[in-house]
């Protein structure tokens, strides 16, 4: 297994997949970013709109998300002015601050399970892969 850090930003989809379930890539991703394997990052806006919506859509795991947010070792990113320029120029404006912060970030993945991120065109116009989180635990042969 390849032991260098992975650095991943981690779009707000995967984290609400993950407290909403114990199974699946999604909290397999945030199980590995209590380890050293890989480098989770996040952004302001990120942590807002998981709070929202786990306390709209999900409100008995507002603890877990407590509890997640002081135990992961998470690096907060906000992105550069230069990166929303060329992030909206890419992709609709709701999801360009996620797609600028993993350019600012400088990540190796970004992990989301919204369908946005994952059209073919945008993988070719990025210097980072783009996957959901099995796509990752895959490629990165970390399952």
């Amino acid at each position: 297994m390849n032991m260098t850090q992975i650095k991943v930003f981690l779009d707000s989809s995967v984290i609400i997949a993950a407290l909403a379930s114990k199974k699946g890539g999604s909290f397999e991703i945030l199980a590995l970013a209590e380890t050293i394997l890989i480098i989770p990052f996040i952004s302001e806006k990120v942590v807002k709109e998981v709070f929202r919506n786990v306390q709209k859509k999900l409100p008995s795991h507002l603890d877990s998300y407590h509890s997640l947010i002081k135990s992961i070792p998470i690096r907060l990113v906000e992105p550069t002015a230069v990166d929303m320029q060329h992030a909206g120029s890419l992709i609709n404006e709701k999801d360009a601050h996620i797609l600028a912060a993993a350019m600012t970030a400088e990540v190796d993945w970004l992990l989301s399970m919204d369908k946005h991120f994952l059209d073919p065109a945008l993988k070719d116009q990025i210097p980072f892969s783009i996957g959901k989180p099995g796509d990752f635990l895959t490629a990165a042969q970390l399952c």
